[in-house]
């Protein structure tokens, strides 16, 4: 168990607080334990939870997205003729 010894206070809609009061009312917790419990996953994950994320902003899918852009280059790279031949691509990397 942690100790809670930083107070984070924010602004929010009073309507929107109210209502999700009572809809965590109704499991027995209060905000400040729903809150602390979403900070601990995100530690624990090292991420934030997709629950919270655009899921095309997600790291992962960043990743991805990120692995598909090179090979999509390197695709047009080697249709376009922009090629390296393999005695070159050997000797960049000692072999």
């Amino acid at each position: 168990m942690l100790i809670k010894n930083q107070q984070f206070s924010f602004h929010t809609n009073d309507k929107l607080l109210a209502k999700a009061q009572k809809i965590a009312a109704v499991e027995h917790l209060d905000m400040a334990t729903i809150l602390n419990s979403v900070l601990e996953k995100m530690v624990a994950q090292g991420d934030v939870p997709t629950d919270f994320v655009d899921e095309k902003y997600n790291r992962r899918d960043k990743i991805i997205q990120s692995l598909y852009d090179e090979i999509e280059q390197a695709y047009q790279d080697y249709k376009n003729g922009r090629v390296t031949g393999i005695d070159q691509t050997f000797s960049k990397y000692g072999l």
